[in-house]
């Protein structure tokens, strides 16, 4: 395969008082590409021409971000020269890919086009069509060409997504394997499912108030009976159904985890505050703690009720773990995607013929 060159693709700034400056780093690359490559054919993919403004016109977005993200001249031509590449390898990779589909039995039903110009006219232009029909117009595009457009992507996406769904289902050996193989990444620090209910002293409240307070919800978590007599007296809505941790969490926490019902998930033991992590190793699961108070600056307090939910020693998350087993399987799913997808595409290429120029 021919080395690619397509460096730097931009729109010269055409005023006169542009031209009186020094020009930009992205005027001067502009500028070469000019005087360099004249729009013509940059590659072919079963007979199907790719020409140098496709490129552009793929390009054109990202220009702002790469030049951003570079510091030379040299680097920002050799970035833009790279993701030129790879734009004509995907579009290359498109062309074959719809060329198979057609060079099959199967053929795209029209209704499924229909439906997808349906959805932009209501979704984009409020349902009116001749709004649709002016964007395709101020764009360069007729309804025949969008059309085409829309239909050539239902059928790519059908074609990729086929191959990705085969290779979705990963067997047992393979998540063993991949445990296996990644051992150390699994193991973990001893731990604890956190549950946090945060009361902070009101603007309005005296410090013996507000832990009168805190003391006050900490009671009531022993029963549920108790927690809706602590909702009646404090004015607030009972829950439709058993009250709990949650529920209280929920109605009178302070901090991130509130809406979560107060849970923060399992958390590194070494990860917490001392003191709180000694009282959290005293619990036992389903227990909660007595109010923990911390002065914060300005004279203010707040009070932290703590939930031990569950308990893991320091050690290797075995594949019982749901989390582990979880994100082993969607390492190897991914990987397993990816590879299917690869071969695919190989074989696509060694089948239909394609040249970059």
């Amino acid at each position: 395969m021919k080395n690619l060159l397509l460096p730097a693709l931009l729109i010269l700034a055409a005023t006169s008082a542009a031209q009186l400056k020094p020009p930009t780093l992205e005027e001067a690359a502009a500028r070469r590409w000019s005087e360099m490559n004249s729009d013509r054919i940059a590659g072919t993919a079963d007979g199907q021409g790719i020409t140098m403004s496709d490129v552009r016109r793929q390009i054109e977005p990202v220009i702002g971000q790469i030049r951003s993200a570079v510091r030379s001249d040299a680097e920002f031509e050799r970035t833009v020269k790279q993701a030129a590449d790879e734009i004509l390898r995907n579009m290359a990779d498109r062309q074959i890919v719809l060329a198979e589909f057609r060079s099959g039995t199967g053929q795209l039903p029209s209704s499924y086009v229909d439906a997808d110009i349906e959805e932009t006219v209501r979704r984009d232009f409020g349902g009116d069509r001749s709004r649709y029909v002016s964007s395709l117009r101020a764009a360069g595009m007729t309804p025949l060409s969008h059309r085409k457009l829309i239909e050539d992507r239902i059928i790519f996406d059908y074609m990729v997504g086929q191959v990705r769904r085969s290779a979705m289902t990963v067997s047992p050996g393979k998540l063993s394997a991949y445990y296996e193989a990644h051992r150390p990444e699994f193991e973990r620090k001893e731990q604890v499912k956190l549950g946090q209910i945060t009361v902070a002293q009101g603007a309005a409240e005296t410090l013996a108030e507000a832990k009168a307070r805190a003391d006050g919800w900490a009671a009531s978590l022993r029963s549920p009976a108790a927690i809706k007599e602590a909702f009646t007296k404090a004015g607030l809505r009972l829950p439709a159904s058993e009250p709990g941790f949650e529920d209280v969490a929920k109605a009178v926490s302070t901090d991130d985890y509130a809406a979560k019902g107060g849970d923060a998930g399992w958390r590194n033991l070494t990860d917490l505050n001392e003191r709180v992590a000694g009282v959290l190793r005293g619990l036992k699961d389903g227990e909660t703690s007595t109010p923990l108070q911390f002065d914060l600056p300005g004279g203010r307090a707040v009070w932290f009720i703590v939930r031990r939910g569950g308990y893991r020693p320091q050690g290797f998350a075995t594949l019982k773990d749901p989390e582990v087993l979880a994100q082993i399987e969607d390492k190897v799913r991914t990987a397993s995607v990816q590879q299917a997808v690869k071969e695919w595409l190989d074989d696509l290429r060694a089948k239909h013929h394609v040249e970059f120029r």
